[in-house]
């Protein structure tokens, strides 16, 4: 089964991250982007969290991004830069290595 893999601080990671083929890599981040391995990775792109409410109508926070997902989608290497921070005042990027297990 497929996993969802939440990593909320980028920065406490190790310059690795081994997965599977169908995980789902969520970063609490603003932004990101494939370094290199784009057959390997699916950058699914960065969202704002939201809410449904009442009325069926959702509600959206103000600012920026605040989870970017990439899918894993066949073994192999890929290298992601995934963006913290403010993005216009004190931004940070951080280079990941992944790898793809079957």
């Amino acid at each position: 089964m497929a996993r969802l893999i939440e990593i909320q601080a980028v920065q406490d990671l190790p310059p690795g991250l081994t997965v599977r083929v169908g995980d789902l890599l969520l970063f609490r981040a603003t932004g990101g982007r494939l370094r290199s391995g784009g057959a390997v990775l699916e950058a699914l792109g960065a969202f704002m969290a939201a809410t449904p409410v009442a009325d069926g109508s959702v509600l959206t926070a103000m600012g920026s991004p605040d989870a970017v997902l990439f899918l894993a989608r066949e073994p192999g290497q890929a290298r992601v830069e995934v963006m913290t921070g403010d993005p216009f005042q004190d931004p940070g990027a951080t280079r990941l290595e992944v790898t793809v297990e079957p």
